[in-house]
């Protein structure tokens, strides 16, 4: 996985800061924000939302299964803190930050299912999910799948292992520190996503993410700097999107494109004549 460097200029706690999207500033004040009344009040933030299985099925408390992911040892979230801002920064950028953290949350609540299903399947209730490096494992297998051959480097280590392997590499060293499987609920889960739905399962309307950044709610947060608007057309897979690109561009002096702005206006047509149809035979449309 490669992680983001940064300029001369942002090498300062403040401009560090600066350089974080908004979402990923978000989810890093939760998850300080869990620690720290996980601290003053002798783990309530855990006891309550923690995702354990036996609480799920036996109780019902479906709750847990969108919050565990804030639950982090001192350490974990030092960790994390590097690992978000550093190398999940350009998906925020990529996606957009209102994509990014709804797309986060649906994730974390895949994985908690999957997990779910694996506790069933081998019949232990009381081994709990939790953490925000199941998210992360999720992240770096669709990057990692996206080219399954290219190199990766390991972290600061010299060695260099195909994509495609990555993945399990970093699933062990979370099932290591986490001493549970849900790293394998990530893994499953990463694998499908990237398999079946083109790296992306959650694929909001863009239509419907531009009413959530034109609401009253977000209206002074899209003018800062570290709140980046949705830029592409989910509902189009990679392939699709590069051929209409490529359909673009190939009608730039060509002719007229129609349908591809939001108004049409007769009076922005621009009459070339430096060419004539030929008198002598059929006139021929480019």
């Amino acid at each position: 996985m490669n992680f983001r460097t940064y300029s001369q200029a942002d090498t300062s706690c403040a401009g560090f800061i600066n350089q974080i999207p908004l979402g990923i500033k978000i989810i890093l004040l939760l998850l300080i924000s869990a620690t720290l009344v996980d601290a003053l009040f002798s783990g309530i933030f855990t006891y309550w939302f923690q995702d354990l299985p036996l609480k799920i099925f036996k109780g019902f408390q479906l709750w847990r299964l969108f919050f565990t992911q804030f639950i982090e040892s001192l350490f974990g979230v030092m960790f994390m803190i590097y690992i978000f801002s550093t190398s999940v920064v350009n998906t925020e950028k990529k996606l957009g930050t209102v994509v990014f953290l709804l797309d986060f949350f649906f994730k974390n609540f895949m994985i908690q299912v999957v997990f779910l299903i694996l506790s069933l399947i081998i019949q232990v209730y009381t081994i709990p999910s939790r953490g925000l490096w199941n998210i992360y494992l999720v992240y770096l297998s669709l990057q990692c799948y996206a080219n399954p051959e290219g190199l990766v480097r390991i972290w600061f280590f010299p060695c260099q292992l195909p994509g495609k392997y990555v993945p399990i590499i970093y699933g062990l060293i979370g099932f290591a520190m986490n001493q549970s499987y849900d790293p394998i609920a990530a893994l499953i889960f990463g694998y499908i996503e990237a398999k079946f739905f083109n790296s992306m399962m959650f694929r909001p309307s863009q239509s419907f993410i531009k009413k959530i950044e034109n609401s009253n709610f977000l209206k002074r947060l899209v003018t800062r700097e570290d709140f980046h608007l949705m830029q592409q057309n989910l509902d189009l897979n990679p392939t699709e999107e590069k051929e209409m690109s490529e359909r673009e561009r190939s009608f730039q002096g060509k002719g007229i494109k129609i349908g591809g702005g939001d108004n049409f206006n007769f009076e922005n047509i621009i009459v070339d004549n430096s060419e004539y149809c030929d008198q002598d035979g059929p006139s021929t449309i480019e």
